[in-house]
């Protein structure tokens, strides 16, 4: 049964979470904090093992940080009873349900999501075991292709949101994911899809191009395969001649008397003419 209690903070081992803390955000917390107070309490586990600091924050990154902007020494907190991978599996929940993250975190966490639960209850097989556990904290796991709908049903995903989701999740190479921390992709899906669908050698290239040019429309373009136009086939010299007689039976008497001229001849157009088609014949 969970416990609710005040923790001084100095108490709480924070930890390396899932996605960095966005000061500017923590910063905004702090300041909503500081005229409402703390709404929510953050979650923590007891951790009895690490000496000066009993408990390990499980969800709540933010309001710790911005508790600790503002000076306290204390902060609500739930305690929950739950091993190393719960305390993820609250933490990715807490996060999705609070709807805080952005495309590329929310991808993370889902495909994380994923692993802590393969991890803890076995490897997901097509056609697996169907039927469903339900753990003390209200998180419902399951296998095969009834996970994916108790996540959609958990996070309020629909098919369409979740079939991309996972897709950035599983395909954007962990270099790449990197790189676009800090840039539109982070928060721009449609981006993320685009880099998620580049092969791998692609990816790491792209990541590196970012460390220099932190645009990734411009990087996407340079990507690209340049467009070949099509040179169209060179007409033979046969229909080339063709064609200027046809020109020249066309042509009005002033056009033709003028075009010996234009060429640098002297003979008449008619006797030129005439040397041209005994040419063709």
């Amino acid at each position: 049964m969970a416990e609710f209690i005040r923790a001084t903070l100095s108490s709480i081992f924070v930890g390396e979470r899932l996605r960095p803390i966005d000061m500017d955000y923590a910063e905004a917390i702090a300041a909503s904090m500081s005229e409402h107070g703390q709404i929510s309490p953050i979650m923590i586990r007891k951790t009895p093992a690490k000496k000066g600091t009993p408990y390990t924050l499980v969800a709540g990154g933010y309001r710790t940080t911005a508790a600790t902007l503002l000076g306290w020494t204390e902060i609500d907190a739930i305690v929950v009873k739950a091993d190393a991978v719960e305390a993820q599996l609250l933490e990715i929940s807490e996060n999705l349900y609070r709807n805080e993250l952005n495309p590329l975190d929310r991808a993370i966490f889902v495909m994380k999501y994923r692993e802590l639960w393969e991890e803890k209850h076995g490897k997901i097989t097509r056609g697996g075991d169907q039927k469903s556990n339900r753990n003390d904290y209200g998180l419902v796991f399951s296998g095969g292709r009834e996970l994916s709908e108790r996540v959609k049903e958990r996070f309020g995903f629909g098919q369409s949101t979740y079939e991309k989701v996972t897709s950035i999740g599983k395909n954007l190479d962990p270099v790449l994911r990197q790189a676009v921390r800090g840039t539109t992709a982070e928060n721009d899906q449609s981006q993320l899809l685009t880099l998620a669908k580049l092969p791998r050698e692609d990816q790491i290239a792209v990541a590196a191009a970012l460390k220099h040019t932190p645009d990734v429309k411009k990087v996407l373009a340079f990507t690209k395969p340049p467009v070949l136009v099509a040179t169209p086939p060179a007409a033979s010299q046969s229909i080339i001649l063709n064609k200027l007689i046809a020109a020249w039976d066309e042509a009005s008497e002033e056009t033709r008397d003028s075009f010996p001229e234009h060429i640098g001849m002297s003979d008449a157009p008619d006797a030129l003419m005439a040397a041209i088609r005994e040419e063709a014949a």
